[in-house]
């Protein structure tokens, strides 16, 4: 590292973010701590457990909100504000506060801004629809449930991952409730299709209506209008349905691809400015070795892992390591005693193995401990956190270490 001061800035408290900002605090020797500066940027003081907040919206769990400062290494500042432009060229980024407007500026950037509930796109969604990926929306939706009537009728939608956990652990906790799951594909679809008839046979048991085919065309007080012209009549709405990326990098001028993510080159920095790198959902890697990722803790962390390794490189004079990032599991609970977990390949293609009933569960509470025990480990070990390396491209030697 040079003897220049250094100043990252991390755009973002959350999986990328965190794991990022304590490793590269933890990982400068005293004579590097002594002249850089470790910012974290988040509009809250608290980490949310976006993986827990099905949990909050069914009522089995109180929240999924956790201090940062308990996450971080002692020495990240954490200032609480949204960022609302960045400024390659001066190197700075502005900030809206609780005491106003800000500007911050910086040596190195990591955007980690995630991503959010994808409601605002579909019309009346926000307005008559609980969005289970934004913290504020679920403990709203946990309410409504509360209140309802034993006989109410609950309709998720969205029939991935986060859709049957919310269906399966709202029927759990709510019996005597009507819950159905509306998808417009198969459920889960990156499931092979014999864990996806076992995981709707699981719904089923529960009471969980599941209609597939159905695209939602607009949602209006206490109905849903389908594509096809049929509607379905909810008192409580839970929305699951995939996910949406904030504008920052695009109204900052910033490479993004179609859908607004940060493009970024094999080490995950920026394609038009270096001193600017990405991690999580909010990026998108070059095909030769992201093709394979999906949105989500698993990909989040490793990343976040890997943009530590690169920064700390680049202000080293170090090779830049390339990001490889693979998988071992797709996994989901079915309320609090069933799970299904599929053991995948790297690339995160389905392989035969599998666990369910109560090992599923068991197995996917441990996943979820480990995605906040692990990056909190690395105040004082970094590296704690381990992820697998991604599949073999032509740019990799085959000796590409499984940690990142």
């Amino acid at each position: 590292m040079t003897h220049t001061p250094q100043t990252l800035v991390i755009l973002g408290g959350g999986y990328a973010g965190v794991i990022c900002a304590t490793r590269v605090r933890s990982s400068l020797t005293p004579e590097e701590a002594a002249r850089t500066r470790v910012i974290l940027v988040n509009p809250t003081e608290s980490f949310y457990e976006r993986i827990r907040l099905h949990e909050v919206a069914a009522g089995s769990r109180e929240t999924a909100a956790r201090p940062l400062a308990e996450l971080l290494h002692p020495q990240v500042e954490l200032f609480v504000g949204t960022a609302t432009r960045i400024d390659a060229a001066e190197h700075t980024v502005d900030l809206d506060t609780p005491r106003g407007r800000s500007r911050l500026p910086y040596t190195t950037l990591l955007y980690a801004v995630g991503s959010g509930s994808s409601a605002e796109r579909t019309p009346g969604a926000l307005e008559h629809a609980y969005a289970i990926a934004e913290p504020e929306s679920a403990r709203r939706a946990a309410d409504a449930l509360r209140r309802g009537e034993p006989g109410q009728r609950i309709v998720v939608v969205g029939g991935g991952f986060t859709g049957v956990e919310t269906a399966s652990e709202v029927a759990e906790q709510y019996p005597h409730a009507s819950v159905t799951l509306l998808t417009a594909g198969p459920v889960v679809a990156p499931m092979r299709a014999s864990a996806r008839r076992t995981i709707t046979r699981k719904l089923r048991r529960l009471g969980v209506a599941v209609q597939d085919g159905a695209q939602v065309a607009s949602v209006s007080e206490g109905r849903l209008a389908l594509a096809d012209g049929s509607e379905v009549a909810f008192d409580v709405c839970l929305w699951t349905a995939s996910f949406s990326i904030p504008r920052l990098a695009h109204d900052s001028g910033l490479a993004v691809d179609e859908i607004g993510r940060l493009r970024v080159d094999e080490h995950l920095r920026s394609v038009d400015s270096p001193d600017i790198l990405g991690a999580g959902d909010a990026v998108r890697l070059p095909e030769t070795n992201g093709a394979h990722l999906r949105m989500g803790c698993a990909v989040a962390l490793p990343l976040g892992g890997a943009a530590a390794g690169t920064i700390l490189a680049a202000w080293r004079g170090e090779d830049l390591p390339i990001a490889s990032v693979g998988f071992l599991v797709q996994c989901l609970s079915i309320g609090r005693r069933d799970g299904y977990i599929q053991f995948v390949s790297a690339d995160d293609s389905p392989r035969p193995l599998h666990l369910a009933g109560r090992a599923g569960a068991s197995f996917k509470e441990m996943i979820c401990r480990m995605t906040v025990d692990g990056p909190a480990k690395e105040a004082t070990r970094p590296g704690a956190y381990w992820a697998p390396a991604g599949p073999r491209t032509h740019s990799e030697p085959a000796t590409a270490s499984g940690r990142v």
